[in-house]
């Protein structure tokens, strides 16, 4: 597994990775180091992370809610494990994105 993370194509920074959660296919960010404006440049892929993010996570809270209720006669249980499941599906996925993804480096004129 490669232990790379988000860096700046013009100094080779690296990027926060606060900074780069924040980052979508519709925004910017700007280098902490050299001012270099910042934007995603697999946009096809990002949007294929997004979307199966959100049906995973959908499906564990529903999921949850359903074991939950029929189990153990909780839902708010089930949704709370399902909520749980769901932050860390995300932030996996989150954190692959962030040792994977690639940045452009956009030049203005």
């Amino acid at each position: 597994m490669r232990n790379q993370t988000a860096c700046c194509p013009s100094c080779g920074q690296r990027i926060s990775f606060k900074k780069f959660v924040q980052l979508n296919n519709f925004s910017v960010t700007n280098c902490g180091d050299c001012n270099a404006r910042i934007e995603i440049s697999n946009r096809t892929a990002n949007a294929v992370i997004a979307g199966v993010s959100g049906i995973v996570s959908a499906a564990s809270i529903v999921l949850g809610a359903y074991i939950g209720q029929k189990n153990y006669e909780s839902l708010f249980g089930g949704l709370m494990s399902g909520c749980l499941v769901a932050a860390v599906i995300i932030t996996g996925i989150c954190m692959y994105a962030y040792r994977n993804s690639q940045l452009n480096r956009i030049h203005l004129e």
